[in-house]
């Protein structure tokens, strides 16, 4: 079977790619872009593609660059998270990339759509739990009368904390030198946003040296 992996560029996406490649037969891996200026995500998810030896294609949205309160339209530097809804948060973001994700997989006869979310994203970004997958999974499945096949999208990872991705991503080895956690942009990663909070923290909690400073 094939597979279209959504390849951000960070940790959990990259796991859910190295797993489907034991998996699938073969995986198209998808990035989009979204945002104002360089992005290190998506040369992390450059080098991350390279590296698993996948087809990877770039999907631009400039929409959304210009879309007014979306943090893609902005430069500014996300500090630390408080609660609720993400700071990084993108307006029905995942709406647009799996109905995109859908296209694709559509013409490429892929018959999933992997993301890589883990437990706890839900309560951070709206467009990712369970009922609002299944509500997408039912409306893909309302086009079954194309005679193509129907991709399913599928978030393997939903279950793990972010330490128990790591562990996997470890045993699957996974270029984690060559991801990218950090929400900003800069040459090198702020250590204050969420995502690299959360990434120094599962590397502690599971005793293990992060490679990050050894990207190449």
């Amino acid at each position: 079977m094939r597979s279209i992996i959504l390849l951000s560029g960070g940790i959990d996406s990259a796991t859910a790619l190295y797993s489907s490649l034991k998996e699938s037969d073969e995986v198209l891996a998808l990035t989009f872009d979204y945002e104002i200026g360089r992005s290190k995500e998506i040369e992390a998810a450059k080098r991350i593609a390279e590296s698993a030896g996948i087809l990877h294609r770039l999907v631009e949205l400039p929409f959304y660059k210009s879309l007014k309160g979306s943090p893609s339209s902005t430069s500014k530097k996300l500090g630390k998270e408080e609660g609720g809804l993400s700071p990084a948060y993108v307006p029905a973001r995942n709406l647009v990339f799996f109905g995109v994700a859908a296209a694709h997989a559509e013409t490429y006869g892929a018959g999933e759509i992997i993301t890589g979310h883990i437990k706890g994203d839900s309560s951070r970004f709206p467009d990712v739990g369970n009922g609002f997958v299944s509500a997408m999974n039912t409306l893909l499945g309302s086009t079954s009368g194309v005679g193509r096949v129907v991709p399913v999208i599928r978030m393997p990872l939903l279950g793990k904390t972010k330490e128990k991705v790591l562990e996997e991503a470890i045993r699957l080895n996974v270029p984690l030198e060559r991801t990218w956690s950090c929400y900003n942009n800069a040459d090198e990663p702020c250590g204050v946003c969420y995502g690299c909070e959360s990434r120094r923290d599962a590397f502690r909690r599971i005793g293990v040296e992060d490679p990050w400073g050894k990207k190449k």
